[in-house]
């Protein structure tokens, strides 16, 4: 596993949780403060409820009374019990629950419903000590709170897939690069090491050690020119940019200072945009095609650049990685990945574009379009 992938999952290791355990939190905070609701609601009720049994208990008919009174509450999901000592004076619970104190409060579950269950006791002095037993059904707060909690979960869910798939989206993007720029420094670097490897061997001819200490300061260059765009990149990210007209004349007599053998077929127009971005995009878009051959040429019309390779050649596949800017698996970076992500963002200051072309009489012509 790479290390941004392991990062990757220790940051969603750590993120999820966090979510989860907030959203759970929240969840239960306001259940808690429904119930809250609910059980004052009871104790409202059950206070109603005494002072209706008082009513019917000094009025005549009182056990019918007692009876068209227990409907009514069953009606509304509440149900009552009334004693007077030992005598039932009207019955209408759902399931049997007592208690010795004076006065108690209990939330009782009962065939997966919940009950709020409310017991008092008052001194009557025409008919004694009066008990009273209130429940009322709450079952429809605990549906509320699992289908809440469904819902919850489900956009929790949802969001953290989607903010999963961001985040892996957005580490790939960003540690891609690095990968690249690893992938870039460890060429010249194993052939600087090599080449010093081998001239330390000792016996060796002079013309060899020529030619290898030629190779250390080409890679040595290769190297420089890779820490400048790298130095390139994080002036475009603070935002050190010089906008004007660039004459073409001197932008092509500073690039055959680096390629003399870059042949150039026409200058005409202007070019606007910073001349150092501008120098550096070319520079890499001309370094990775020599790779494969010298007879390159450079054109410059109003606003556009063309680079021509006749000894190049892009398969079909990469040709289109290349267009859409899309990550190129090592085997086929051949020098365009460092360099290539650079030109992509100096075209987007630039708001320009950069195609890739194989022609059809043989060669690549890379297209560079400013606007």
């Amino acid at each position: 596993m790479k290390i941004w992938e392991k990062n990757y999952v220790l940051t969603m290791a750590l993120l999820l949780p966090l979510l989860f355990g907030s959203l759970f939190l929240i969840q239960q905070s306001s259940f808690r403060k429904n119930l809250n609701q609910y059980c004052d609601n009871a104790f409202l009720n059950e206070e109603r409820a005494e002072y209706a049994v008082s009513t019917c208990l000094n009025s005549r008919n009182s056990l019918q009374r007692f009876t068209w009174y227990c409907q009514s509450l069953q009606k509304q999901n509440a149900y009552l019990q009334v004693k007077n000592q030992e005598q039932v004076l009207a019955d209408s619970l759902l399931f049997p629950w007592g208690t010795d104190a004076e006065k108690d409060f209990q939330l009782v579950k009962h065939k997966g419903k919940a009950y709020l269950c409310i017991a008092n006791s008052y001194p009557d002095l025409v008919h004694g000590n009066i008990s009273i037993i209130y429940q009322e059904d709450i079952s429809d707060l605990y549906d509320v709170q699992l289908g809440q909690m469904f819902l919850i979960w489900g956009i929790a869910l949802l969001a953290s897939l989607i903010l999963s798939a961001i985040l892996y989206c957005t580490m790939r993007r960003i540690y891609a690069p690095v990968s690249n720029i690893a992938h870039e420094l460890r060429t010249p670097l194993t052939a600087i090491q090599g080449y010093a490897q081998y001239i330390s061997l000792g016996n060796i001819s002079p013309e060899d050690i020529a030619f290898a200490s030629g190779q250390i300061d080409m890679q040595a260059q290769h190297l420089n020119a890779l820490i400048e765009n790298l130095l390139i990149m994080g002036s475009l990210r603070d935002g050190e940019i010089t906008m004007e007209h660039i004459d073409p004349a001197g932008l092509t007599k500073d690039l055959k200072s680096y390629f003399p053998f870059l042949a150039i077929e026409g200058q005409t127009g202007s070019l606007y945009g910073d001349k150092t971005l501008l120098l550096s995009l070319l520079r890499n878009l001309i370094s990775n095609t020599c790779r494969q051959g010298e007879h390159i040429t450079l054109s410059i019309t109003k606003n556009a650049i063309a680079i021509c390779n006749q000894d190049d050649h892009i398969p079909e596949k990469t040709l289109c990685l290349l267009n859409k800017n899309r990550p190129l698996p090592k085997e086929s970076i051949q020098g365009r990945g460092l360099g290539l992500n650079l030109c992509h963002e100096i075209l987007k200051i630039h708001h320009g574009k950069l195609q890739y072309q194989n022609l059809p009489e043989g060669g690549v012509k890379i297209l560079v379009t400013l606007w």
